[in-house]
């Protein structure tokens, strides 16, 4: 990674349909040639130094020239590589920090940019809307959880053995990387700032709440239909 005044040069990994969060983790395979010759030269820099851009790949724009991706993304740094004999691997990245394109650079043989990291608003973890927040968050996803069951697109070992020990940015990152929404509103949970964000998924989850309980009157037809 090198720097130029307040920006940064990352070599970018577009996706069309993953969303990175900042301090969460994601799981990687990498096959194509291109991006096993980024991690190759991720592997030749400091540990700390070994990050790559994620973001998201615009929709419709792959027929002509390279497709375009959404100006903003997530710096996640590899922690963890496990080399395959043929040549691929499967990598883990940690989400670090948010960042928005500047511009592309020239390279090759994978694309890389000069971005500008964006700062996150201080949170106060004791602070009395924080916590309110927090609490809320933690009792809807319990509750959907609860009514849901496998259904439920939140794995419950990610948020519910100990999600009072969760700071509050890997709560609310965590269930926006796990939930099952549009990969285009994911992109814009993303844009947002970390209290805006958990409000934003507050209110998702608050509304998956009110419709469960008002499909409930009808959920005995469903359980007559599995048994014709």
């Amino acid at each position: 990674m090198s720097t130029d005044s307040e920006s940064t040069r990352l070599p970018l990994f577009p996706l069309p349909n993953v969303v990175h969060f900042p301090a969460t983790h994601l799981k990687l395979h990498v096959f194509e040639p291109r991006y096993r010759r980024l991690v190759h030269d991720l592997m030749e820099l400091t540990p700390e130094s070994r990050f790559i851009g994620m973001v998201l790949l615009k929709p419709g724009t792959y027929r002509s020239g390279p497709p375009e991706v959404f100006p903003g993304g997530t710096a996640g740094l590899l922690v963890d590589i496990e080399s395959l004999p043929d040549g691929r691997s499967n990598i883990l990245l940690h989400g670090d920090f948010r960042f928005e394109i500047e511009r592309e650079m020239e390279s090759s043989p994978y694309r890389t940019a000069l971005v500008r990291p964006v700062q996150e608003p201080l949170i106060n973890e004791h602070d009395a809307g924080i916590l309110s927040v927090r609490h809320e968050l933690i009792e809807v996803v319990e509750t959907l959880a609860g009514e849901l069951g496998e259904r439920f697109p939140i794995r419950p070992q990610v948020l519910l053995d100990e999600p009072e020990s969760m700071e509050f940015e890997q709560l609310v990152n965590s269930i926006a990387a796990e939930i099952d929404l549009p990969i285009l509103t994911k992109m814009s949970l993303l844009t947002e700032t970390l209290p805006e964000r958990a409000l934003s998924l507050l209110q998702v989850l608050r509304n998956r709440c009110d419709l469960l309980e008002m499909l409930k009157p009808f959920r005995h037809l469903a359980s007559d239909a599995e048994l014709n």
